[in-house]
């Protein structure tokens, strides 16, 4: 179908076009180690922010508390996590295991191949410059 100029210069469009191809081959590239995107990035959340507590993991993550129960449970059933005590008796501390750092190294690897292939049409310099737009238009998260 033919998207016509008003759509095809519009910078929201073409940012909505780009997300699922983008997310399918994360997919892909996460799939021999048994792990989708959304989990990978909780885990490299974990990862970032050790002892951070379940409810802040979903706020982050954008997901009610179930969801962010499932997950955790999730790791901590693979080994890649433990639950420890935390200054907020109600909460757990959320850290990574030996096992969850080695997981983690390996989903950089993964992640980076996926990065290199998927953005190869643009070079080193554009990728970064198109990194620290982005950035910026979150609100300079990172």
């Amino acid at each position: 179908m033919k998207v016509g100029s008003d759509l095809a210069g519009q910078l929201g469009f073409q940012v909505q076009m780009l997300q699922p191809a983008a997310h399918e081959a994360a997919r892909a590239a996460l799939a021999h180690l048994d792990i989708s995107p959304a989990r990978a990035t909780a885990l490299l959340l974990i990862r970032a922010n050790p002892g951070c507590t379940q409810s802040a993991l979903g706020a982050a993550l954008n997901v009610n508390r179930s969801s962010a129960m499932k997950i955790v449970d999730q790791f901590e059933g693979r080994g890649l996590i433990r639950r420890a005590p935390s200054a907020d008796p109600r909460a757990h501390a959320l850290e990574l295991t030996e096992a969850g750092e080695a997981f983690t190294r390996q989903l950089d690897e993964a992640l980076a191949e996926h990065e290199t292939r998927f953005f190869s049409v643009l070079s080193v310099a554009e990728r970064k410059a198109l990194l620290g737009m982005l950035q910026r238009l979150r609100g300079g998260a990172g």
